[in-house]
């Protein structure tokens, strides 16, 4: 018997400098459809001007991609980063030609065609980097607005894996609210997948909430430490500067340079303890933000549909609960850390030690203080995903 499906189609624009994203887009399509065709009657087909468009004639080259793609998707992903691309006579860029036209059907009926723009927030090779394309992409995303509504940031391929992966499970939810799909809307028996080996993949539901719950708390509790150790350092350089206050004075008001140096190294020690103690918990916390977040998204994806009992609910909750207080252990820790690591900073030059465990902690302060804004990124998807997920 037929199969009904219900199909999603994506459109994604972009300049020619994002193409490892817009293959993990393609990839994660190919993930969801596998999961979400079978179980909810719904796919999403990825429109691309690489497999939806052919030789023609036109104005330019733009001209003839808008005349054979139809502008009847519904969702408009757009992707930047350091290029803004080239003007087509109507628009800056065939990028931003395509986005004016969805904006301009979004603006016109919001519910036919959702906007999700992403710019990538890594650093370019200066002989590869065009100064004014660069400008030129930044003033068109301050002219989007707030970040977190129209668009978003993400600082590598993971992170932005991982906000696609959020943000399509949104729109699925989106689209069930709007039209009150229910789950298994397919006329014949779904399609057998082939089994592979048990492992991790074979986990359902309960096992991956479990998982993540646990990662979380194994964040906090990583967020914890972090928070106690830089309380304790901060408390060491107290002390440190009260000791070198306390030192005799000559008749100039000067300590003795042997008795200051002493005591300028015993801080310099402090720091390379701290930092080394910070280089630890670096990969335990991004292994634990990883395996927390890809349980939370294979969950989320096989549960879309499936909050129908108490138990779900309730398993759900206790997911928004984790999230939330996470969200706020990392709120602690950031602002600690932040505090910190700007004291270090304006530390005076005093020995050649102290300068290197100076540089030796704001970097590695600015790598973990990265970690928790990608994180936090991520939670407040997370939690809008199960807001959606709970009709809250």
């Amino acid at each position: 018997m037929a199969r009904q499906e219900h199909v999603l189609t994506v459109f994604v624009a972009s300049p020619g400098d994002v193409d490892s994203e817009r293959e993990k887009l393609e990839d994660v399509i190919r993930e969801f459809n596998v999961t979400w065709s079978c179980e909810l009657g719904v796919r999403f087909d990825l429109v691309r001007w690489e497999t939806h468009a052919y030789p023609g004639i036109g104005v330019d080259a733009q001209d003839v991609i808008n005349e054979q793609i139809l502008e009847d998707y519904d969702i408009f992903i757009g992707i930047m980063w350091c290029r803004y691309g080239t003007p087509t006579g109507r628009a800056g860029s065939g990028t931003v030609e395509e986005f004016n036209r969805a904006k301009a059907r979004h603006d016109h009926d919001p519910s036919c065609v959702y906007m999700m723009i992403y710019f990538k927030d890594e650093p370019m090779a200066p002989s590869l980097l065009d100064p004014e394309q660069l400008a030129k992409v930044n003033v068109f995303r301050e002219s989007l607005g707030t970040e977190g509504t129209l668009y978003w940031k993400f600082n590598g391929i993971d992170q932005f894996e991982k906000l696609i992966r959020l943000h399509l499970t949104r729109q699925v939810q989106a689209w069930k609210r709007r039209t009150g799909t229910p789950v298994n809307t397919n006329v014949a028996e779904p399609v057998t997948q082939p089994k592979s080996s048990p492992n991790e993949d074979d986990d359902g539901i309960l096992e991956l909430m479990e998982l993540f719950e646990n990662r979380f708390n194994d964040l906090g509790e990583i967020s914890t430490r972090i928070t106690a150790a830089t309380e304790e350092i901060g408390q060491k350089m107290t002390d440190r500067a009260a000791e070198i206050k306390s030192l005799p004075r000559d008749q100039h008001g000067y300590p003795n340079r042997k008795d200051a140096k002493r005591s300028i190294a015993k801080a310099a020690m402090d720091m390379k303890q701290y930092t080394a103690r910070i280089e630890a918990e670096i990969p335990l916390f991004r292994d634990a933000m990883n395996t927390g977040m890809n349980s939370f998204m294979k969950a989320t994806t096989m549960s879309v549909d499936i909050i129908t009992t108490e138990k779900d609910f309730q398993q759900a909750k206790e997911g928004l609960d984790a999230v939330i207080k996470l969200q706020g252990s990392l709120a602690t820790s950031k602002q600690s850390m932040s505090g910190f690591r700007e004291t270090v900073a304006t530390l005076p030059r005093m020995t050649k030690e102290l300068n290197l465990a100076k540089r030796a902690v704001t970097e590695v302060l600015d790598r973990l203080l990265a970690e928790f804004t990608n994180g936090e990124t991520l939670l407040t998807e997370s939690e809008k995903v199960i807001h959606d997920l709970i009709g809250e």
